[in-house]
């Protein structure tokens, strides 16, 4: 199985970036195509650099650190085994990552990385939109407007269309919405429609529990919050 020019490791709070031996110009396409393909995940991310035994030029370190910058990743530090590269580090003002051989390795976690997509806009009648990996939507879903996805879905707005989440048969899908109150709601295989009575809007979370679909609040209501909805109707 052939090794990918770029590793993407979560530690800690940072997202360590390990480098193969590729060509440096092929390997910051494949870095671009990594960050491509998700850029709302990356945003204001911590990065650290894991080279080895690689020497570097400026221009190549450089190239680099302009292309993080630009999905909203800074470096916080680079790991390098070449005192060429370590000085060339030390020079740009870069912090140079410990070894673990001089401290205790920080604990790992491989972080999933799954394919997210955001959107930025209202989606109106006639709009139908399904991809693969979770999808969060900013903005309104209206009625007559579709939208799907093979993970989670999240509306910061209105969920009045149609939502399915899990389209590919993943039934531990969820959907959340600031206002949850859509014509059709799907997660996986099963299926359930918006109550026709009005509730008073606050966000909340559909899943499947016990063989159906059930909607709680995003979060647990206060007693407060419980004695006023009812107040409220």
């Amino acid at each position: 199985m052939s090794r990918e020019p770029v590793a993407i490791k979560g530690v800690g709070d940072a997202l360590w970036f390990s480098f193969g031996p590729e060509p440096w110009p092929e390997t910051l396409r494949a870095l671009e195509a990594r960050l491509a393909a998700n850029p709302g995940f990356f945003a204001g991310g911590r990065a650290v650099l894991v080279l080895g035994d690689r020497i570097l030029e400026e221009a190549d370190l450089l190239s680099v650190q302009a292309l993080l910058n630009r999905f909203g990743l800074s470096i916080t530090g680079v790991r390098t085994d070449h005192p060429v590269t370590q000085a060339l580090v030390r020079r740009l003002g870069l912090p140079l990552q410990s070894s673990p051989t001089t401290e205790r390795a920080p604990e790992t976690r491989e972080l999933p990385l799954e394919p997210a997509w955001v959107i930025h806009r209202t989606l109106r009648a006639g709009h139908y939109l399904q991809v693969e990996g979770h999808l969060c939507v900013i903005g309104d879903v209206h009625p007559g407007a579709e939208i799907a996805a093979t993970g989670d879905i999240i509306v910061w707005g209105r969920l009045l269309g149609t939502a399915h989440a899990g389209c590919a048969g993943n039934d531990t899908a969820t959907v959340y919405a600031l206002e949850l109150r859509p014509v059709q709601l799907r997660i996986g295989h099963y299926i359930a429609r918006s109550p026709e009575e009005h509730r008073r809007p606050i966000p909340e979370q559909a899943r499947v529990q016990n063989g159906q679909i059930v909607v709680e609040p995003w979060r647990p209501l206060s007693r407060w919050e419980q004695w006023l909805g009812r107040f409220l109707g």
